[in-house]
């Protein structure tokens, strides 16, 4: 499936330059049209965040500054979402372009960035998201989990300073035989059938069924893709100390892979192999759930 929409959260995590620019950069070698989506925090809401036993004035007070700081940062996305559009020469517009000409949109709403994002997201081709550079926060933002889990559409999550400009030419794909894996391998297919070259990493886990390494690789050259294979044998460390290593290995500059593919209760009992490939990858991820 041709990816013609691409949808950016500007907000929370994406205030950084990476996930924008990664957009425009796809979506110029797509031909997609770029949704950037700027949700601003409704100013009634901060009065919750400041307690009771507040007069009117005050409540007007908190209300008025957390307006002035949502216009501020309403102003600082606007500029760079023109600036990034012009740098890539991207045309700013409502609608799709012409032919393959990539175009992009600023739209800009009141509320809660993970609610627009569950709704808008769902009839996006691809969700373009930003991660967090604090080494101490171990969890994925909630608009980063909303739109892996609540959408249903493939989400490309970029690491803080990633252009993108070379993404897609050295592909790793981890495999190990799940729906969510195969599901991330369809979703990539457009960028495999591109890559100069494609190993499927055959990650060694409990339980693993599903078809093979090598099944994955028969199937990519039915679409025209040479891959080739590697295991994965988790020695010591986690397995995506194995896996991000691999990648390196590698040299890969995007990898694809599958998003919780355990269950929740499991994962808060094992750990979940997609968060820490998520906060410690040094490549784009793409992910499907």
């Amino acid at each position: 499936m041709a990816t013609k929409t691409i949808l950016v959260p500007m907000s929370g995590l994406a205030a950084t330059p990476a996930p924008l620019d990664a957009a425009l950069t796809v979506g110029n070698r797509l031909g997609a049209h770029i949704e950037a989506l700027h949700v601003s925090i409704d100013p009634r809401d901060s009065v919750a965040y400041v307690g009771e036993g507040m007069t009117s004035a005050m409540i007007e007070d908190v209300m008025a500054s957390a307006e002035q700081e949502a216009n501020e940062r309403l102003k600082r996305a606007r500029q760079r979402f023109e600036d990034s559009c012009s740098k890539s020469g991207v045309t700013q517009s409502d609608d799709a372009g012409p032919g393959d000409k990539a175009t992009a949109s600023f739209t800009k709403v009141v509320g809660r960035e993970e609610d627009f994002v569950a709704s808008k997201g769902r009839l996006a081709d691809l969700i373009v998201a930003g991660r967090s550079d604090d080494a101490d926060d171990l969890s994925p933002s909630a608009t980063l989990e909303t739109a892996l889990m609540d959408t249903g559409r493939p989400v490309l999550v970029v690491p803080p300073g990633e252009t993108a400009d070379h993404l897609g030419t050295t592909i790793a794909i981890a495999w190990n035989g799940s729906v969510e894996a195969a599901r991330a391998v369809s979703a990539a297919l457009h960028f495999l059938c591109e890559a100069e070259k494609v190993t499927v990493l055959e990650v060694e886990e409990a339980g693993k069924h599903g078809p093979s390494a090598e099944d994955v690789v028969h199937y990519l050259a039915m679409h025209g893709v040479t891959a080739s294979k590697r295991d994965i044998r988790v020695k010591a460390g986690s397995v995506a100390e194995s896996l991000m290593s691999a990648v390196r290995d590698e040299n890969a500059d995007l990898l694809v892979m599958g998003a919780y593919t355990r269950s929740r209760l499991r994962r808060l009992i094992f750990g979940g192999v997609t968060g820490d490939v998520l906060k410690n990858s040094p490549v784009p991820v793409l992910l499907a759930h």
